[in-house]
């Protein structure tokens, strides 16, 4: 697809680490799946107990196609929640490959086209410190 691609980065404004997707384009998107490769994350559309489960299941046995996760319009951004990991045993260098299939909303579903960005586990280490620093603590006195 010729054209400007959606905007990716991993932020921790919500009390938890999200992926953004900004829509860059003028145009509705739909954001098909997203997934990691090793499959050390998880990603959820919502934070109701259903979508956190289908997320858990899509990490482990591959995203199901069915159904998208986020439509976006034109200047706007979707919150993808990643499932808490503790990323124990692996190497603070290993690079994960998030991969995000997305099309316009008037092109047919078998039209898509993919944008990845890559993080290494220290960084989601360093995201993870970040949020839970940023929770407020309970002090006991």
């Amino acid at each position: 697809m010729v054209g400007k691609s959606p905007r990716l980065n991993f932020d921790t404004t919500s009390g938890g680490i999200e992926l953004h997707v900004f829509n860059t384009k003028d145009e509705t998107i739909i954001v098909e799946s997203v997934q990691a490769s090793p499959s050390l994350l998880g990603f959820s559309e919502g934070a109701a107990l259903r979508d956190v489960l289908r997320a858990a299941t899509h990490q482990v046995n591959g995203a199901d196609e069915e159904r998208p996760i986020a439509v976006i319009s034109p200047g706007e951004k979707a919150e993808i929640r990643i499932l808490k990991t503790t990323l124990e045993g692996n190497q603070a260098d290993q690079l994960i490959r998030v991969t995000v299939r997305w099309r316009t909303a008037r092109r047919r579903p078998f039209s898509k086209s993919v944008i990845s960005i890559r993080i290494s586990v220290r960084d989601i280490r360093d995201l993870l410190v970040e949020v839970d620093r940023k929770q407020p603590g309970i002090v006991i006195v």
